[in-house]
């Protein structure tokens, strides 16, 4: 075999071994997900079920993705921050890279939030749409996957996990405005 053909050969098997398999999901929407345990960046292990009872945003990512280095300050600001006392969680998986590489995308864009690193693609090849990152699952307080899609939509992602927490619009009446009124007279 010539040189031309083994080099192209290589690279194509390297990325066939590195992408997640095309299989089936094994979660659909309504579906009750079972525990994993991965380990931290500081090595210590942490489990999904460590969060049972909060509402929790599983974010799929990697450094390397412009995607994800987008979404992760927007995780942090507008959701983590924002709803964490209220019984939500945003659990970050990482896919397939090492814990200082992380660390130091982690801490150079300010993330608090619990993230973890995943040495295959067997967790993430469980959801349904699974096939690109970033990728968020949205579980609820028993469990159940409630959400699972590549990419990330704020607006409908903010609206689920305010329905999941039992936040519901005040609706406006001339009433509550005139209380409003009231209150800066």
């Amino acid at each position: 075999m010539s040189k031309e053909l083994i080099k192209p050969l290589l690279v194509f098997s390297i990325l066939l071994l590195l992408m997640p398999t095309l299989a089936s999901a094994a979660y659909e929407l309504g579906d009750t997900v079972e525990n994993f345990t991965l380990l931290d960046l500081d090595g210590n292990p942490v489990s999904l079920n460590d969060f049972e009872g909060d509402v929790i945003l599983l974010n799929f990512f990697a450094t390397w993705c412009p995607p994800c280095n987008d979404e992760a300050p927007v995780l942090e600001d507008n959701f983590w921050q924002e709803y964490q006392q209220a019984g939500f969680t945003v659990l970050a998986v990482d896919l397939l890279e090492p814990a200082d590489l992380v660390s130091a995308w982690v801490d150079g864009l300010g993330l608090t939030y619990p993230t973890v690193l995943s040495p295959d693609w067997s967790i993430f090849n469980q959801f349904p749409g699974a096939g690109g990152i970033p990728y968020n699952a949205i579980i609820d307080q028993n469990m159940v996957l409630r959400s699972g899609q590549y990419g990330f939509d704020e607006e409908n992602m903010r609206s689920l996990i305010e329905s999941l927490l039992g936040f519901s619009p005040v609706p406006a009446s001339s009433e509550s405005l005139d209380a409003v009124k009231a209150v800066y007279r």
